[in-house]
């Protein structure tokens, strides 16, 4: 059945001469509040073409990663946290070729082929564009590259469609990947590193 949130504000009653008497209370649903905050915070951290995360909350969760990975430097650490920038190749000519509909079409598309590759315990959102990362925590480098390697062999097998026809060729994109260093003073360091990977694979 459905939650109901109950707000409760009560005072004591006390008798003429001073002796507790009872509770005089006011119940209110603030169900209705309760789901805006909800969907509001929704909105707020989400991408909503793709429904994946958005800019933001990928960036923070990228912060709190990047800080406790660094905590955790020495001997019996687990692995370092990888990430990946992925860029959708072609995203220009899908856009001038067939359309802002299709354009939207390859992106959702593209998110949902990324997303199947991922463990739960990873985080992808979209950057903006047609750029989207993924955070890999406790993954060692060539476990990183081996789920990039996954995520353009999907790619690859699913068509673009245009006005109904299937295109001839499959999707494909670009990926940077880079693995946290302990030398990374700053997260600035670690972005900088995976926009370096995704230049050179492009």
């Amino acid at each position: 059945g459905q939650v109901i949130d109950i707000s409760i504000s009560s005072h004591a009653l006390y008798d003429q001469h001073g002796a507790f008497a009872g509770v005089e209370g006011i119940y209110r649903d603030v169900t209705q509040r309760k789901n805006l905050e909800r969907e509001l915070h929704r909105l707020a951290s989400t991408d909503m073409l793709t429904g994946l995360s958005n800019r933001r909350v990928l960036l923070e969760a990228a912060e709190s990663l990047f800080l406790a990975s660094a905590q955790q430097d020495g001997p019996g650490a687990p692995h370092p946290p990888a990430l990946l920038i992925l860029d959708l190749d072609h995203f220009k000519a899908i856009n001038d070729q067939h359309g802002h509909l299709e354009g939207d079409r390859a992106l959702i598309e593209f998110a949902a082929v990324v997303r199947t590759e991922l463990r739960s315990s990873d985080v992808v959102g979209r950057m903006g564009g047609e750029e989207f990362a993924v955070l890999l925590p406790d993954t060692r480098g060539e476990e990183a590259e081996a789920i990039a390697q996954r995520i353009l062999q999907q790619l690859r097998r699913r068509q673009l469609w245009s006005d109904g026809t299937p295109s001839p060729r499959g999707m494909t994109a670009s990926i940077g990947v880079a693995t946290r260093l302990p030398s990374d003073r700053h997260l600035r360091d670690w972005l900088d590193r995976a926009d370096k990977a995704l230049y050179q694979a492009k």
